[in-house]
């Protein structure tokens, strides 16, 4: 059974499929997402708030939540305890 991680607002996404969780702030994080979007590789789960993390994951797609990136390691981190 996989484990899934809350990344706000009712979104979920499954721990072993999770690259990176970034904050959007860096310039290489901005272009990364830029081109996510250009190649429709992005998914935006903020619901209209503002981004907060960009996750990588293994497929190649981004995803942008507005959850803090110190919030959703902490619950991959005790998902991984349990």
């Amino acid at each position: 059974m996989k484990d899934f991680v809350h990344v706000g607002t009712n979104s979920y996404i499954a721990v072993d499929d999770i690259e990176t969780v970034s904050p959007p702030e860096s310039a290489p994080i901005k272009r990364l997402v830029s081109t996510a979007k250009d190649e429709d590789r992005c998914v935006e789960l903020t619901y209209g708030r503002r981004t907060k993390s960009v996750i990588t994951l293994q497929s190649g797609k981004i995803v942008l939540s507005s959850t803090l990136p110190q919030t959703i390691i902490q619950r991959i981190a005790e998902k991984k305890c349990d």
